[in-house]
């Protein structure tokens, strides 16, 4: 297994390298380390454009060799990390390339954390990259740090649910860790769901025990996730999603994105599009 880590060398990032250093040495995988270099023709003189690009790339180089020992010193060791950089744009493509290219895993990325339901919502690389791409993201909020993942509240609009619980089970199961899946209504919602029916299919589905379902009602989907995360004290938020998600589509805005910048715990995203 591989992790792709995009990095911009900035505080945010910088915890997202160490929990995925963290997370890679539980999985047993290698890290490639990961620099989207973007130099501006629009505003960088033509005939400086050759010599900018080879600035920047000396700049990154330093600051990788910096931050890989610095993390090797922190965690004695245990995990290949491989580090690279490439010239190019919009930053989700550049990263997907590489994705695809070397049949990598997971990518891991830092963002920027906001406290409560203050989210930066727009204009943000792990945004970007969590609505491109083909494999599963892990957005990693500023102020994370690691620790075992006992407890995945997996978010869902259960259009899709008897597929995408395959997968979450997969990655709960090399944990151990306890599914808990919610489903959020509208605060007027009349419709009535058999919670402990549905766990008992999801767990027949999977043949995994430790996965629990959960209904509550609010029009704020966002809200109602943010508070059953905290409630639960879950160690991870686990969503499925694509651009024209039934979510976003109903409330006008998408509460992956939303989501991908909780205060404290990292935002597993897989796309539905091309997982199931």
């Amino acid at each position: 297994m591989t992790i792709l880590v995009p990095t911009d060398f900035s505080k945010p990032s910088k915890v997202a390298v160490l929990y995925a250093v963290r997370l890679a040495k539980k999985l047993k995988a290698d890290i490639i380390l990961l620099a989207v270099i973007n130099v501006n023709i629009a505003t960088d003189a033509i005939l400086d454009w050759k010599k900018r690009e080879e600035q920047m790339g000396d700049v990154a180089r330093h600051d990788a060799e910096q931050l890989i020992a610095e993390i090797k010193k922190e965690i004695n060791g245990g995990v290949k990390i491989e580090y690279r950089s490439i010239m190019g744009f919009p930053f989700e493509d550049m990263v997907e390339n590489v994705v695809v290219d070397d049949g990598l895993d997971l990518i891991i990325m830092g963002t920027k954390g906001a406290t409560g339901l203050k989210k930066v919502l727009l204009g943000s690389n792990a945004a970007s990259v969590i609505d491109n791409s083909s494999v599963p993201v892990l957005s990693v909020p500023a102020n994370t740090i690691f620790k075992p993942v006992k407890k995945i509240v997996y978010a869902t609009d259960m259009l899709s649910i008897t597929e995408e619980i395959k997968p979450m089970a997969m990655f709960a199961r090399i944990f151990n860790a306890a599914i808990r899946v919610l489903h959020v209504l509208p605060g007027d919602s009349p419709k009535i769901i058999d919670e402990l029916a549905l766990a008992s299919d999801l767990i027949k589905i999977t043949n995994y025990p430790k996965i629990s379902f959960h209904v509550l009602r609010n029009n704020s989907i966002a809200e109602e996730v943010d508070s059953f995360v905290m409630e639960q004290k879950a160690d991870m938020l686990a969503m499925f999603t694509h651009k024209l998600d039934f979510y976003e589509k109903l409330f006008g805005k998408s509460v992956t994105r939303q989501l991908a910048f909780h205060a404290h715990v990292p935002l597993l995203t897989f796309n539905k599009t091309t997982l199931l």
